[in-house]
């Protein structure tokens, strides 16, 4: 796979990576943060405020009895190289679009409409979010009364998030999963920094973030399974639920969008009665 020229050509620290998987190969991009903000390409690897630990983020919601609870363990090994390029958020602070999922095994009647992608509007288009399946089928999401997406899974399977930048500008994902950024394993933030997809492009988080080359699968498992139940920068009271946030990045590969004429501009001739001439 290659990167298109357009980017190699911003004169940006760059690198595309290749996807080592059963299905085809996807362009990918990701970004860290240690300690400055650094970001990276990948390939098959990664918006409601991503979720904070437990001050920000209720405890899973009574109704959900605790046989139907999930969580996400640490799976297998997946190999999901990145590289670093160094770009800036346009807004640092503000994420553009946010989204919470909310997740379990209950069954339960759709109260709103069931869609399986979710667009989220940024500046100049949208990004396309789903969840796969381990057959890389997207599934089911259900907006709840709270306005968060609701998503049933079940023990054991494998699920990644998948991203698809239909817009004009290039993007970061900052995901969570359980409360914990899906990079660095620590508490979620929105300081933290994310996957970058540049437009046109689609990326995929398999998996926890192992090192540049690797991720740990997405795996629902029982709470007490949960990798924030094993690791002591986890919360088990965050478990069971996903965060995205959106933020526009300031790369000199997109495009320009031009601005619309004006057939009345303010700007007067030296002489308001008459045109003046034309520069030499």
């Amino acid at each position: 796979m290659r990167i298109p020229s357009k980017i190699l050509a911003a004169g940006l620290l760059l690198a595309l990576a290749a996807c080592v998987s059963s299905r085809p190969a996807v362009q990918e991009v990701t970004l860290h943060q240690e300690p400055a903000p650094a970001y990276a390409l990948s390939p098959d690897a990664a918006d409601g405020l991503v979720p904070q630990p437990s001050a920000t983020v209720p405890p899973h919601r009574p109704e959900v009895a605790e046989q139907e609870r999930l969580g996400t363990r640490w799976g297998e090994e997946i190999r999901s190289p990145i590289r670093f390029v160094s770009l800036a958020r346009l807004r640092p602070d503000r994420p553009e679009a946010q989204v919470t999922i909310r997740y379990d095994g209950r069954r339960s009647a759709a109260t709103g409409p069931v869609s399986t992608t979710r667009r989220l509007p940024v500046p100049g288009g949208a990004v396309e979010f789903s969840v796969l399946n381990a057959r890389g089928t997207p599934m089911q999401l259900t907006p709840t009364s709270g306005g968060d997406l609701r998503l049933q899974g079940r023990s054991g399977d494998l699920y990644r998030l998948a991203f698809s930048n239909r817009g004009r500008q290039t993007v970061e994902i900052v995901a969570t999963v359980d409360g914990l950024d899906v990079l660095n394993g620590r508490p979620g933030s929105i300081a933290h920094r994310g996957y970058v997809v540049i437009p046109g492009d689609r990326l995929v988080i398999e998996g926890f973030r192992k090192s540049e080359d690797e991720v740990a699968a997405f795996r629902f498992s029982a709470p007490g399974d949960a990798y924030a139940a094993n690791t002591r920068l986890g919360d088990p009271r965050n478990i069971g639920v996903i965060g995205v946030a959106l933020f526009t990045l300031d790369d000199p590969a997109n495009e320009v969008v031009a601005v619309s004429p004006r057939p009345f501009p303010a700007d007067a001739p030296r002489d308001p009665r008459f045109a003046p001439p034309p520069a030499p």
